[in-house]
């Protein structure tokens, strides 16, 4: 294992390196090539995950609305059932009145 730093012509240390140390550099870059391959992969998968997600949640959100609308509409449900219950008990007071005059039980 060499490596030599000798200074050039023009004033600048000028590094030579033996062949081990050529491996070890072309190692290092292959490990930074794939480790970049693998960063970007990797955030592809986030990417689509995140988009996946929200798809996800503009579809609750839209159903959250609906719910919303739905749960609006109850006060006026309650009204009208308890309209409903008024006027089925006037409906079985007036059918007990009735019976009564006619006589029949």
């Amino acid at each position: 294992m060499t490596m030599e730093a000798q200074p050039s012509q023009d004033g600048r240390t000028r590094i030579s390196l033996g062949p081990v140390e050529k491996w070890i550099v072309g190692a290092f870059a292959g490990f930074m090539v794939a480790g970049g391959y693998w960063l970007i992969s990797s955030m592809q998968v986030v990417l689509t995950q995140q988009q996946v997600t929200n798809q996800q949640m503009a579809t609750v959100q839209q159903q959250l609305q609906t719910f919303n609308t739905q749960l609006a509409d109850v006060p006026a449900l309650k009204i009208e059932l308890a309209k409903i219950a008024i006027q089925t008990e006037q409906n079985k007071q007036d059918i007990r009145e009735l019976k009564q005059l006619r006589g029949i039980k």
